[in-house]
């Protein structure tokens, strides 16, 4: 059996099967043991949130965050009751559905059926996507909407197409509206496309452009809407300051940290100008100690086991820590093998990994944690799914060799 032998058809419909079963299968256990109850207090602000909307107030002035998942909550609350947590939770699990489906598309689409079906399989098993498909908190919103572009994005640069554009045009102002820092992505996306891609250059960025104008338009349009609503930047930047400010002030949340930072004795959110000011001088004054932090970062970005965890419940135990720690040595073991090695063709892989390399390219400026990786895992295990898809037919092979030797040799 070659490493690049096709599955059947049938094969990849029963692996699909068994990957969109187990992923609802395990998706609603976990949020009817989660009930009513939430578990980290970010929640409460997409609570308090999601019924302003149902007010008619919008998500409110003081609202720290981007503004679709609360949007998505009170939708919650509108077919499930006001401050019912759990038919926001059901209300997710479609999401978790979609995101199995869409791997095994993608893995299709590059060529790659069986490679699909692997990483729809694991993306239905994934500790940390099962939990985050339970939690009020827009990660698995977020998640999809980065895996669709990601998707579309290979789409496109295979046949480029002003409709398809457009769409992804929309889910990319869609994901800005769900958390800002997609703007890493995005940029690696984008720049992929148009080196990348197949087709004329001129198409090339006939489709970029007409991506980048339709999110420009319809986040624009939110912006627009929240200057006059409540005078203030459409998504704050308080949020990301205060991170930034924790890390390089308290060494027991974050440590390692060379930066110091002697212009603010007590936190203060800065206007954008203002901050890339500080910013600027900061890297111009300590280079190495930036370079420093920068690096510290980026490489946490990736670490296996979760920390800078400050909410203490039964899900962040050390039983549960470990689970998510095994996991994701191995998806850190086979995603290099998929994108060194892969059957898809080089542009996927590289495709796949600038994701999270771009997130976390773009997380390293600020404070990265485990949570802000779980968006990119689908396409690192899609990576792995190919890497895996390599090594096992050979393992077969090698084995089916070696065994008439032993075989003699024990006679």
């Amino acid at each position: 059996m070659s490493p690049d032998a096709p599955a059947s058809p049938r094969q990849n419909g029963r692996l699909l099967l068994l990957a969109v079963s187990l992923a609802v299968l395990l998706q609603v256990v976990l949020i009817v043991l989660k009930g009513q109850r939430y578990y980290f207090a970010d929640t409460a602000e997409y609570d308090a949130a999601a019924r302003h909307i149902l007010r008619g107030l919008g998500p409110g002035a003081d609202f720290p965050r981007a503004p679709l998942y609360p949007a998505f909550v009170a939708l919650g609350y509108l077919l499930g009751g006001v401050g019912n947590l759990l038919a926001v939770r059901l209300l997710q699990v479609p999401l978790g559905v979609a995101l199995v489906l869409l791997v095994a598309w993608l893995g299709r689409r590059m060529g790659q059926p069986m490679a699909g079906g692997i990483g729809a399989l694991a993306v239905a098993v994934a500790p940390t996507l099962v939990y985050v498909t339970s939690m009020v908190y827009p990660t698995m919103l977020y998640t999809v909407l980065l895996f669709t572009i990601t998707a579309l994005a290979w789409s496109l640069g295979e046949r480029p197409g002003l409709k398809r554009a457009a769409a992804m045009g929309l889910l990319m102002a869609l994901a800005w509206l769900t958390d800002p820092i997609v703007m890493g992505p995005l940029a690696a996306v984008l720049a992929w496309l148009l080196l990348a891609g197949h087709g004329a250059m001129v198409r090339r960025v006939a489709v970029v452009v007409l991506a980048v104008a339709v999110a420009v338009l319809a986040a624009g349009s939110w912006s627009q809407y929240h200057r006059r609503a409540y005078h203030s930047p459409a998504v704050p930047l308080a949020k990301a300051q205060y991170v930034l400010y924790v890390a390089r002030h308290d060494p027991d949340v974050v440590g390692g940290h060379a930066v110091r930072d002697t212009t603010e004795k007590e936190f203060h959110p800065l206007p954008l100008g203002r901050f890339l000011r500080r910013e600027l001088g900061l890297m111009r004054e300590q280079p190495a100690a930036y370079l420093h932090d920068y690096a510290f970062e980026f490489v946490h970005f990736f670490k296996p086991m979760p920390d800078r965890i400050q909410t203490i419940n039964q899900y962040t135990r050390t039983e549960a820590r470990w689970l998510v720690a095994v996991y994701f040595v191995g998806v850190l073991l086979l995603a290099p093998i998929g994108l060194l090695l892969g059957a898809a063709p080089l542009r996927a892989r590289l495709l796949l990994a600038l994701v999270p390399l771009a997130t976390a390219a773009a997380y390293a400026f600020f404070f990265s944690q485990m949570r802000y990786r779980i968006p990119t895992e689908p396409q690192l295990l899609l990576l792995g799914a190919l890497g895996l898809q390599r090594l096992l037919p050979r393992w077969r092979a090698d084995r089916a060799a070696a065994a008439p030797a032993g075989g003699g040799h024990a006679g």
